[in-house]
């Protein structure tokens, strides 16, 4: 199964229908994970996947929407039968927080092990790589690369460049319109990059300052539009919306205008071949 599967394509606002941002790529039987947003094991389960088959985690930054399922993709991949270490890579601070998350369950993580007896207690063991290279890792026929990229004031964060043979698939992580990743995706063969749809005032919850700030730090339609064209992208797969709910095709007929290759507006649990 050579493929990528959009597992979560949401925001932090929660939707039945757009599960928190996370994104499936399976190659020559090895599954990348990138993020790991709300409902993400929950949606492994819908594509047949057990948490103790996932090889590595990708994590793009530090925001809680994308590693807030960090730890269920952990003591899942135990249940499930996990017998290698819990590998994930991603940027400075990842170590920390990880580790703090283990500290607040480990009264009940200690009692799970004394009790259930399960034989894999190895698959708890776990490798966090907080990426100071370009290069991430390299196994058999897939090499993957950061990009770093522009979602000020969180810093770092990243992108991924992710090889599989001669097919490039560039992940854009969250960013404003990035020259860097515009680079990096260069006739790339797959483009799976974030969008910020619309940003409506809601006194509510927000202020103007707060509509000004969370759309300066993402990509608008036509920005989107225009770094694919650039980089002479085959294939633009639109993904974590901002907000979740939205007109898919003004969407699409808006980044149109401004690239000429195919573009896909992503949905959860939507499967494209490799």
């Amino acid at each position: 199964m050579n493929k990528i599967i959009l597992l979560g394509t949401g925001c932090p606002s929660p939707s039945h229908i757009r599960y928190g941002p996370s994104t499936l790529i399976s190659y020559q039987e090895t599954n990348l994970l990138i993020d790991a947003g709300s409902g993400v094991t929950q949606r492994l389960s819908e594509v047949g996947i057990k948490p103790s088959e996932i090889n590595h985690i990708l994590i793009t930054h530090m925001h809680s929407d994308h590693v807030v399922d960090l730890y269920q993709l952990y003591i899942s991949g135990w249940h499930t039968g996990r017998t290698e270490p819990f590998t994930i890579h991603g940027p400075t601070g990842l170590k920390a927080f990880f580790e703090k998350t283990l500290e607040a369950y480990n009264p009940e993580l200690s009692l799970r092990k004394d009790w259930e007896r399960r034989p894999n207690e190895s698959g708890l063991n776990y490798l966090i790589n907080e990426i100071d290279s370009t290069s991430v890792f390299t196994k058999d026929n897939i090499e993957v690369n950061k990009i770093d990229v522009d979602h000020y004031p969180v810093e770092p964060a990243f992108g991924y460049e992710i090889n599989l043979d001669s097919t490039k698939v560039i992940y854009s992580g969250d960013t404003r319109y990035c020259k860097n990743l515009e680079k990096a995706a260069l006739n790339a063969d797959f483009l799976i990059h974030e969008v910020l749809v619309d940003l409506t005032l809601n006194k509510t919850r927000m202020t103007e300052e707060t509509v000004t700030n969370i759309t300066d730090y993402h990509t608008s339609p036509k920005e989107v539009g225009i770094l694919a064209e650039n980089a002479k992208v085959k294939k633009l797969i639109l993904n974590h919306f901002v907000p979740p709910v939205f007109n898919e095709e003004e969407l699409e007929r808006e980044v149109k205008e401004h690239y000429s290759g195919e573009v896909v507006v992503g949905r959860d649990l939507l499967e494209i071949n490799l």
